[in-house]
């Protein structure tokens, strides 16, 4: 019976497109309204009317955020190899570039927060990297920032939460087994 009347289901679901929709945007989040598939505006908090049949939108927290970056092993300006793992915290300045620029943000900002942290590293000893560790993260941040510059963020912090040295080695897709000076594992 279920199956028959399976349609009458259908026809309520597509009807229900054809009328506004109340969606609360929670003082945490923005977001935007893409209507038509071109125009689009910015939905700050607060109460918003979404019309199904001819818009969709995206909603995404901007409070202050942090995101774990995975450990990769680089080398530093005195031939040291080490291990560093980071965090990034920021928070969403620009909702329109993050949401209607950029196809993942999270992944982007592992991306370009790993090549800025990696470059930082290997322009500095190691010694110089342990002396400061303070003045080190200052100096990351800034290079993070530099990388995030325009994808609608605002980087707030970038710290080491891993820093040792390390020796590296690489196993061969052929099974054999080397030890190498440097594997970044891009």
């Amino acid at each position: 019976m279920d199956k028959a009347l399976g349609w009458l289901g259908d026809i309520f679901q597509a009807l229900l497109k054809i009328f506004p929709v109340l969606v609360v945007v929670p003082a945490t989040h923005a977001g935007v309204v893409f209507s038509r598939g071109r125009n689009v505006r910015v939905w700050d908090p607060g109460l918003h009317v979404y019309w199904p049949l001819v818009s969709i939108y995206k909603v995404m927290t901007t409070v202050r955020q942090t995101q774990m970056l995975q450990s990769k092993v680089v080398m530093t300006k005195d031939l040291k190899t080490v291990i560093v793992g980071a965090l990034v915290t920021y928070f969403v300045d620009d909702i329109m570039t993050a949401l209607a620029k950029i196809a993942d943000l999270p992944s982007d900002i592992i991306e370009r927060s790993t090549e800025g942290i990696l470059e930082e590293v290997s322009k500095h000893t190691l010694e110089e990297i342990q002396v400061d560790r303070t003045k080190f993260n200052e100096r990351m941040t800034e290079r993070v920032s530099k990388s995030l510059n325009g994808y609608g963020v605002h980087v707030l912090q970038t710290q080491l939460t891993e820093f040792a040295p390390c020796r590296a080695v690489a196993i061969t897709g052929h099974a054999a087994v080397g030890s190498y000076a440097l594997w970044t594992g891009f």
